[in-house]
Formats: C-alpha cells, structure tokens, sequence
C-alpha cells in the first residue's frame, strides 16, 4: 500500500516539490516554473501554489510577487556554525556509550571502501555511507534534546550536501579519511579525540562546501 495514501494532493505535490530541491539537481536561486510541474505531473496549478506556499514557511524557497517562485539561497554559514557548534559536543558525549560493534562495524565499511579502485562504485558506495558516523553519535548521545536540534537541519544538510555533488562529484572522497579518523577515536573511547576529529571534519566540509556553493553560482 501507498503509505502517502492519507496524504491531501497538495501534501503530496509539496513533498515531490521538496525531493526535487533536496536532491540537489536545481540550484539555489534557480526559478521554479510551476507551469512546467503543473504540464509534467498533469495537475492543476492549485496544489502546485499551496505546495509553493507550504515550501516557502519551511525555507526551501522564496515567492517574489510577480517574478516567481525561487529554490531559496543556502545559507551554509548559519548552517555549518551551529553544527560545528554542536556535532563535536554531540560526539564528545556520545563516545562512551556506543557499543563497540556498532564502532566496529562502521569501521569496517568505511576501510572496505579504501580498497575500491573503480571511482563510480568507490562514490555510490561513499554517498551510501556519508551519514553513518554522523547518526552514530546522533543515535547514541545521551542528551537526546541536544541531538534533536542537528536531527531538525537533516533536510538542511541532505539539500547542501546534494547540491555540492552536482557541482563536485567527487566531494565525498575527503571525508572518507576524516570519518575514519573519527572512528578510530570512537573505538578508543577517547572523547577528547573524537571530538576534535568532528570539529576538523565539519571545518573541512564547511571549507569545500563554500567553495563548491561558489563554483555553482
């Protein structure tokens, strides 16, 4: 069964609207032709204008009067400041309670990984794995309101992270060393380490980021 079944068609329309900013594939400030959706996915232009209304309260787009409707900026600076503000403290706190064939397990995947020569499997396997440390300590951290405020910027961090591949298909590389690093500190349950190594990753992603942001326009 379809589980968006109980879902009103505007409800719907807004979460296709929402997957195609996501996903990264049109760029910020680029104008929505509701035309265009209202042609393709053979519907009125009514849901399309709720769905862009419903978009825009969630900061996903921007309504000009008379112009359009436009894929909101990223704002990655706020973005990256309150996760490098609050992933490391996340991390730090988590270390002692993951369990260590969680570590171990993690650490697996991501060493496995090192050893794939052909760059097209060697990306689709990095792109399935970019979020697995990140949820690691997010799953694990004892304060559970102070993990629910990173878990709140996910579409936040899956819409800067996709839009950077369409600029940088290679972007996921780097973080492969960086994530093991956070691992390895994991595994030894030192706190300290672990969370340094999540700052100096989030730092590294934030750099690589601005640049590709830059690149694309």
């Amino acid at each position: 069964m379809d589980p968006d079944y109980k879902l009103s068609l505007g409800e719907r329309v807004a979460g296709m609207l929402r997957n195609e900013i996501l996903s990264g594939r049109l760029a910020p400030g680029a104008r929505l032709n509701l035309d265009d959706y209202k042609t393709s996915w053979d519907i009125s232009i009514t849901p399309l204008r709720d769905a862009a209304k419903k978009l825009e309260a969630d900061g996903l787009v921007t309504i000009s009067p008379r112009k359009g409707v436009f894929v909101a900026k990223i704002d990655s600076n706020a973005l990256f400041e309150i996760r490098q503000a609050l992933e490391p403290l996340i991390t730090e706190k988590a270390t002692p309670h993951i369990p260590a064939q969680e570590i171990e397990a993690a650490l697996k995947e991501h060493r496995a990984i090192e050893k794939i020569v052909y760059p097209a499997r060697r990306l689709e396997r990095l792109r399935k794995i970019d979020d697995l440390v990140h949820d690691l300590v997010l799953n694990h951290c004892p304060n559970a309101r102070l993990a629910r405020l990173v878990i709140g910027l996910r579409d936040s961090i899956i819409w800067c992270r996709n839009t950077v591949q369409h600029s940088v298909p290679d972007a996921f590389d780097p973080s492969l060393a960086e994530h093991i690093a956070i691992l390895e500190a994991l595994a030894t349950r030192d706190s300290a380490r672990a969370a340094g190594a999540m700052a100096d990753h989030l730092a590294a992603t934030r750099a690589r980021t601005e640049t590709a942001l830059a690149a694309r326009g």
